[in-house]
């Protein structure tokens, strides 16, 4: 069933073009029914979940290439993850509480990629340039900030002005450097063209990179037995930051900041202002060391409950961030591309005309795993327009 063959379209309100007539514009994902007050968002939503507004800071924004039903399975495993996390700490067992803490967001990230397995034909290549680059990055940074300022998990002996120098405002701006550096290696590729992949490389290097450094710096802590002596309180809230907030902050901040860089270097010109000052890596990659610095200040200035409400607030502005860039990502392959045959949406399981969105559920088809897509959609080259 091609385009012209369909019995009825209507102009999209968002990209101007006719598109057959259902809930969901194909092309560009718009709710295309005239009662807004029954679309969850009563607005165009997130591509990855259209029931979700772009501007709701979910943590599906992690996970954004998985049907609904795994999506729920991921994140009742990050809950759990973090409940386990919570009653280690209350258990007094702090050093495994650190440990679960620094695995929970990374694995949960590996499980993801494998999930949807998104880059099959080189995974290796993919693998080792993003999350085992953010690994050994992590490590170093680990060693180096051991050497520099004498910290064990996250907490600091004491706070002078070579320490908020070194750990507050330097070594997580080398972090940052470092976190882009795997992914960057990716960007001439041509086969990784998309900015969702941008901001998957960012991310997936990001929570590598926290999770391994905070075991480096903290070997020695880890060292003293199951039952070190400490607070449970400040214990509890430290490692609820650093299994969650922690590696969100580093996720959205890199994983905008890469998606700024695809944005400009790998999208079709048509795109390349779809993010305004956030798709100009002058402006990305600045912020993104702002954000991680900030979160490192946080750390070193505040204590246990008002920490934590901080380094939420900022994990939540990441996330947002992160979530437009994939946004863009999911919505800037469809302009010129023609409406295909009925195919079946692994979402909803219901039929739709083969391009980027679903017509009835309105998820991206672009962003479910590839071994459910219909075909992946061909993009122009870079700095050129569809015709």
């Amino acid at each position: 069933m091609s385009e012209a063959a369909l019995p009825t379209t209507v102009p999209c309100p968002d990209c101007g073009y006719d598109v057959p007539a259902a809930p969901y514009c194909v092309r560009c994902g718009e709710w295309l029914e005239d009662d807004l007050a029954s679309h969850p968002t009563a607005r165009r939503g997130f591509g990855a979940a259209p029931n979700e507004s772009r501007f709701a800071p979910k943590l599906s924004t992690l996970f954004p290439q998985l049907p609904r039903n795994e999506l729920d399975t991921f994140q009742l495993a990050l809950g759990a993850g973090v409940a386990v996390v919570i009653a280690l700490a209350l258990g007094r067992l702090f050093p495994l509480a650190l440990v679960a803490a620094a695995v929970l967001t990374p694995l949960l990230l590996i499980l993801y990629l494998w999930e949807v397995d998104l880059y099959e034909d080189e995974p290796v290549h993919v693998i080792a340039l993003t999350v085992a680059w953010g690994a050994v990055a992590g490590v170093a940074m680990g060693l180096l900030s051991k050497e520099i300022v004498d910290v064990d998990a996250g907490f600091v002996a004491e706070r002078t002005g070579r320490t908020v120098v070194w750990l507050g405002i330097v070594l997580p701006l080398v972090g940052v450097i470092l976190m882009l550096v795997g992914p960057l290696v990716l960007l001439p590729y041509r086969k990784f063209n998309d900015v969702l992949d941008g901001a998957t490389f960012g991310a997936a290097s990001a929570v590598a990179f926290v999770g391994a450094g905070l075991l480096t710096h903290s070997a020695s802590y880890l060292g003293t037995g199951l039952r070190p002596v400490g607070d449970v309180v400040p214990w509890t809230v430290r490692v609820i930051a650093l299994a969650v907030a922690i590696p969100v902050i580093a996720a959205g901040s890199v994983g905008g900041a890469a998606g700024s860089l695809w944005l400009k270097y790998r999208a079709p010109a048509r795109d390349r202002n779809a993010l305004g000052l956030l798709g100009n890596p002058a402006v990305a990659i600045p912020l993104a060391g702002a954000l991680v610095v900030g979160a490192a200040l946080i750390q070193l200035y505040t204590r246990e409950w008002l920490q934590l409400a901080l380094l939420v607030a900022t994990s939540l502005l990441a996330l947002l961030w992160l979530r437009h860039v994939i946004d863009v990502g999911l919505r800037q392959e469809s302009a010129e591309i023609e409406i295909g045959p009925p195919v079946a949406c692994a979402n909803c399981g219901k039929a739709t005309p083969r391009h980027t969105f679903c017509a009835s559920c309105g998820v991206s088809l672009q962003a479910l795993p590839k071994s459910t897509r219909p075909g992946r959609l061909a993009l122009p080259p870079a700095g050129q327009e569809a015709s």
